[in-house]
């Protein structure tokens, strides 16, 4: 029998075992210590939300925050696109918060008095009266469809894509179809859909070749192609 190897192997079971109850000590010692406790919470945007749920994490030690604790945050703020906590130590949390884009103006006729609100981009509808110089929507009858914000959505960052003003872009939905006004231009998009591809339509009309006047957009025969009829003045 080598006792040599023995003691050896030992020894360095000994010290694996002694490296583990320090780190677990060193870790208790991070998690419980008042030193790591959150004492100080900056924001770099917080007007005008709800930061009830992150206010309730002082006296938290800063080693257990992760992205869990900030559901509620979520949830009570439908507007924030997303928030980004940076840890300094030893007690100090910096929330960086950025709002979902706002897409358009809703101006629902459907009801009196009218309701109006803001779109988001992440499909947030906020019942506000400011306009904010978005494109603004009409929306005189009804009903509007399931995924019919969605193509708004999607028209309007196609549009973005485009030197074009959107607070001069008006559009307007009766139910059936969608009309775009721009100044004298007006444009017949027909039903409220593939608003992506008519949204380049208008966006080369707008910038490339200006229409007093009238444009419809329409499909060829097996419906899968769209072009523009004009009836330019």
């Amino acid at each position: 029998m080598n006792y040599g190897e023995i003691e050896r192997q030992t020894f360095r079971a000994f010290l694996a075992f002694s490296g583990l109850v320090i780190s677990a000590l060193f870790v208790f010692f991070n998690i419980t210590s008042n030193f790591y406790r959150i004492s100080n919470i900056l924001y770099n945007n917080e007007s005008g939300l709800n930061i009830s749920s992150i206010e309730k994490l002082y006296g938290t030690s800063i080693w257990l925050i992760d992205d869990n604790y900030f559901e509620i945050f979520y949830t009570d703020n439908p507007s924030v696109e997303n928030i980004t906590i940076k840890k300094e130590l030893p007690s100090t949390l910096v929330v960086d918060v950025v709002s979902s884009e706002q897409i358009a103006y809703i101006l629902d006729n459907r009801q009196s008095p009218p309701r109006t609100s803001i779109l988001h981009k992440n499909m947030f509808i906020k019942e506000t009266t400011d306009n904010n110089e978005l494109v603004s929507i009409k929306i005189t009858n009804g009903p509007v469809r399931d995924g019919f914000y969605e193509e708004v959505i999607t028209f309007v960052m196609t549009l973005k894509k485009y030197s074009v003003n959107l607070s001069n872009v008006d559009l307007e939905f009766d139910g059936v179809k969608i009309l775009v006004y721009h100044f004298n231009s007006k444009f017949d998009l027909g039903d409220a859909t593939d608003l992506g591809r008519k949204a380049s339509i208008i966006g080369y009309y707008l910038t490339e070749s200006p229409c007093d006047g009238e444009v419809r957009i329409v499909y060829n025969e097996e419906g899968s192609e769209i072009r523009a009829v004009a009836n330019c003045n």
